[in-house]
């Protein structure tokens, strides 16, 4: 790929449709039409629509796509924990650490 298509699809919008075109050519890959998979979704098929076109639609509604097309695997290697630790010392050490509290000053009383 070359940098210029690398950078096209750094833009948010352009990424939303790529994956709405990614759905359609699933879709039509398993040989479904936008009704067939609006149903086994649960979804309406002006949503599915909308989605394919436009890449817009909710997360949830992109999960129920996703499983009925067989997908959902790559959604979820997409969101994954890619951090690994040799030991539990590893693991403690990237915890969040409370600062200590600070002193509150002590109010001198005025001398006499």
């Amino acid at each position: 790929m070359d940098k210029i298509e690398a950078l096209r699809l750094r833009n948010p919008d352009a990424l939303i449709r790529s994956i709405g075109g990614r759905l359609r050519a699933q879709r039509l890959a398993k040989g479904w039409t936008q009704k067939q998979l609006a149903e086994r979704a649960g979804i309406s098929v002006s949503t599915l629509k909308l989605m394919e076109h436009e890449g817009k639609g909710s997360l949830q509604r992109l999960a129920k796509v996703a499983v009925c097309l067989d997908i959902d695997g790559e959604l979820r290697s997409l969101f994954a924990d890619r951090s690994s630790y040799k030991s539990l010392d590893e693991v403690e050490r990237t915890l969040r650490k409370r600062a200590p509290r600070r002193q509150k000053p002590t109010q001198q009383s005025p001398n006499p």
